[in-house]
Order: structure tokens, then C-alpha cells, then sequence
């Protein structure tokens, strides 16, 4: 059996491609794996076992980002098409941002569970996780930012699940009651996987420990191998500066700014 990351990447203000190069790096360095890029043009690195060129997605979505105060293009449709480009048995599809610090997701690639993502979520500077709802029926919500899945009929079921709510996604909106004025994945995943697991929360595919994230709120570095996270502390009424260092926990990196700042863009 193959085993591999997938990382999709198009360029926008934010240099994406830039910052898949470096996470897969980061995956090659502590876990071992090849890494296959989807992207629009081929990059001139060797980092990658493969580039598969695809059209740039016609449709996007703006996003705002706390850490530069803009808003820029978010190219995020078609990741649902992941089960058909990788070349991999058992893939690894991880977002750009998130920062592999350890060899933590090993023991998930190689269970036995068809399909894997987070359910719980954690905000690096709080102290418990959490599970997330949306719309107005209190959906449970799964997380796209990491996503471990093989070929499987029940994969191939969540995918084909996926692209529906895609293509239908004011439909959905409506059925679920969300705003569907920005593409979602977490929420279309989490359509997903609970029609193909028939209308049953779908715990058997929940990674055992939480998404942590750096929210972009959250200024981060990188130096001598450690994270440094800032973030401020109530403590008697007071809002106080606190900083993280992390050395082997990995981090889902919201604000980009501060990765391309990492990465010397």
C-alpha cells in the first residue's frame, strides 16, 4: 500500500504555493512521506514526487484576515477532488498552513480506519477543546484541515457526498441553516460524512486528539526550531501579554502573514 501527503495551492495576494513547498518540508522531514502538489504551474523545486497541474478554480472566495487587516482571494473549491488526483493508496490531505511538528499523525495514516478528520478543536492558548456546531440545526461540524482517507467505498462515498454539497451548496445552506455567501469545506465535509455514514454522527472517523490552532488574531514565530505564539490573558480584569513556545505539537497556522514572514517571502 502507498501512503503519501496531498497539498492543493494556488496563488493569490498570499504566495500558497510558497508555503506548500515548506509543509511539505516539514511532512517530509518528520513523517516520512512523499509529498504530491495540486497546483495551476509547475514550480522549479524538487521538493515534490510529483506536481499534477490542474486549471486554477474559476470560482473563489474572498476572505478577511485578521493579521494584515485585508481581505484577498481564497481559492478553496475542488478539494473534494482529492480521491481522484492522488496517487496515493492511503493519502494525507493537509492544508498549507498547518505546521507538521512531529510524527503525531503517523499513528492515524497507518490504522485501519477508511476515513479520518478532526472533530474536536483546540485554540492553542486555551486550555480544553471543544466540539463546533453550525446553522440552525447545531450540525456538528468536521474540519477539511486534516484529512486521512484510502479508496475505500466509504471514502469514495464521503467524496462523492462532498462534491454534491459542493455543486449544491445554496441548497444545503438552505437545509441547514447557514450562510452560504463563502464556500465552506468544514461545512461541506461535515454534510458529507453525516449523509454517508446515513444521517449517524460519524465517530468512528474522528482523529483522537484536537485540531489546534493559532488563530490569525495570534501573531506567531519560528526560531531555533520552536514556535513562540503571543497571545494576551485576562487575569483580574487585566489583559495580560502571555507567549507559548512549542516544540512538537503541530499547529494549524491561521494568519499567512505570519507564515511568509517564517518563510522570508
Amino acid at each position: 500500500m502507498t501512503k503519501g501527503a496531498l497539498l492543493f495551492a494556488f496563488d493569490s495576494e498570499i504566495n500558497y504555493t510558497k508555503l506548500a513547498v515548506e509543509c511539505a518540508k516539514r511532512i517530509k522531514q518528520y513523517l516520512g512521506l512523499p509529498c504530491t502538489l495540486i497546483t495551476d504551474r509547475k514550480l522549479a523545486t524538487d521538493i515534490f514526487d510529483q506536481q499534477i497541474i490542474i486549471p486554477k478554480p474559476e470560482n473563489t472566495n474572498k476572505r478577511f484576515w485578521h493579521d494584515t487587516e485585508q481581505t484577498t482571494a481564497w481559492y478553496n473549491f475542488g478539494r473534494n477532488k482529492a480521491i481522484d488526483v492522488t496517487p496515493y493508496d492511503r493519502t494525507l490531505l493537509v492544508d498549507i498552513d498547518y505546521m507538521v511538528n512531529s510524527d503525531t499523525l503517523l499513528s492515524a495514516i497507518d490504522c485501519s480506519q477508511p476515513f479520518l478528520c478532526h472533530q474536536t478543536i483546540q485554540n492553542i492558548a486555551q486550555p480544553s477543546s471543544k466540539i463546533m456546531t453550525f446553522g440552525s440545526k447545531n450540525t456538528q461540524m468536521w474540519w477539511a484541515t486534516v484529512v486521512i482517507f484510502d479508496r475505500s467505498q466509504f471514502s469514495v462515498d464521503v467524496f462523492d457526498c462532498w462534491k454534491m454539497v459542493e455543486q449544491n451548496y445554496q441548497h444545503y445552506a438552505n437545509l441547514f441553516g447557514f450562510d452560504y455567501g463563502t464556500f465552506r469545506n468544514d461545512f461541506a465535509l461535515s454534510i458529507a460524512l453525516l449523509i454517508a455514514n446515513g444521517n449517524v454522527v460519524p465517530s468512528q472517523c474522528a482523529i483522537p486528539w484536537p485540531l489546534f490552532n493559532a488563530d490569525s488574531d495570534i501573531p506567531v514565530s519560528y526560531k531555533d526550531n520552536t514556535w513562540w505564539i503571543d497571545y494576551n490573558m485576562l487575569e483580574r480584569n487585566k489583559l495580560r501579554p502571555k507567549k507559548i513556545c512549542v516544540h512538537t505539537q503541530d499547529i494549524h497556522v491561521i494568519g499567512k502573514s505570519y507564515l511568509e514572514k517564517i518563510y522570508a517571502l
